[in-house]
């Protein structure tokens, strides 16, 4: 069998943004590989999908960094089998951009995007790379939250009976209840802290930045018991019940996680209105206010005329955010000075300005 000799034929650009960042892998797959220079891809968001390795998807104001690579007929021939186009990857002509510009290249991409976990070894493999090439260190930080043990944990297990009324959740010392009032324009998070994360400090950066008046409960990291909201009953709290008498209308703050719905922040509650308002005042790039209540899961409407929204005297509308418009997602961007992912920051802009333009 005779050596090939390295191709002195036509050279193709490929961006590599996963395991093909390791110098070792591609010098086995593709020996003729040669000049790597760092690039980017604007306008797309990196993941690790169900199936254990990276992708990217179209996602407004993302970007993703890698490397441009300049391969030969042979090694994109061999890059289209590893890879398994058009089975498992699709290869795309897309723009990437170099301290030179932009300019054409192939990119594979898997159109599962459903995120999961790394195959064992892969994301190591991704990282090591990325510090060879000298990536941004912000990149290789965010590279470094597709580690499982960097993800949220589920609720731990409890041997304790869970709190069936809301007098019975406020008994435990670890629970924190708070309040303010100033505007009649209220925010409100019954699961914050470590139940729902995140909603608590998104409405009360937004209550703060609008001089909006609000109430929050803030459960201890790891807390196992979700009582319903129907269950908080101002009867049973002082400051719950303040609060609602002193404000018209509230936005009530939740969490929540479904398949296929990262990117919706679904706009439910007995205010129509109020629901509307928001949709129109929220801009957050990538990301849906939805609106529409058959479009939202029963479970998510928050109808219910017991759930604290509804008791105001305008009611109210319940806004449930996805793990990543909340920032806790591994797809969610890095944290920016103001301590919040760049999504989260715009949503508390956008919740601020709608409670600055609600009459009353």
């Amino acid at each position: 069998m005779g050596l090939r000799l390295m191709g002195s034929g036509p050279r193709h650009p490929y961006f590599a943004y996963g395991s093909n960042l390791c110098i070792e892998q591609m010098a086995l797959r593709c020996p003729d590989a040669t000049d790597p220079i760092p690039a980017t891809l604007a306008d797309h968001d990196w993941l690790i999908n169900e199936r254990g390795v990276a992708t990217v998807e179209p996602f407004t104001g993302s970007c993703v960094h890698g490397v441009l690579w300049r391969v030969s007929d042979h090694d994109l021939a061999t890059l289209d089998s590893a890879e398994g186009v058009p089975v498992r990857y699709r290869r795309d002509r897309l723009i990437v951009h170099t301290d030179d510009g932009p300019s054409p290249a192939w990119v594979y991409v898997d159109p599962r995007i459903e995120p999961g976990p790394p195959r064992p070894g892969y994301l190591e493999r991704i990282i090591d790379g990325a510090r060879h090439h000298g990536l941004p260190h912000r990149w290789i930080d965010f590279l470094h939250r597709w580690d499982p043990a960097h993800w949220p944990h589920s609720h731990r297990a409890s041997d304790g009976a869970a709190p069936q009324t809301l007098s019975e959740l406020l008994a435990d010392p670890a629970v924190i209840e708070l309040s303010r009032l100033r505007s009649r324009f209220g925010f409100l998070a019954i699961h914050g802290g470590g139940l729902e994360q995140m909603t608590d400090v998104i409405a009360e950066r937004a209550a703060d930045a609008a001089g909006a008046s609000v109430y929050l409960l803030r459960h201890p990291e790891g807390y196992p018991h979700h009582l319903p909201s129907a269950r908080y009953l101002a009867a049973a709290s002082a400051r719950l019940s303040e609060f609602l008498d002193h404000v018209d209308v509230v936005v009530s703050v939740h969490g929540y996680g479904r398949i296929g719905r990262s990117t919706q922040l679904l706009a439910g509650g007995g205010n129509r209105a109020l629901a509307q308002h928001l949709a129109r005042h929220i801009d957050v790039p990538g990301y849906q206010v939805v609106t529409d209540l058959d479009a939202i899961p029963a479970e998510l409407r928050g109808l219910h005329p017991d759930n604290p929204v509804n008791r105001a005297r305008g009611g109210g509308a319940q806004l449930e955010l996805s793990a990543r418009v909340r920032g806790i997602s591994p797809r969610s961007q890095l944290p920016g000075d103001d301590g919040l992912s760049p999504a989260t920051s715009l949503l508390v802009r956008g919740l601020v300005a709608a409670a600055h333009a609600w009459p009353g």
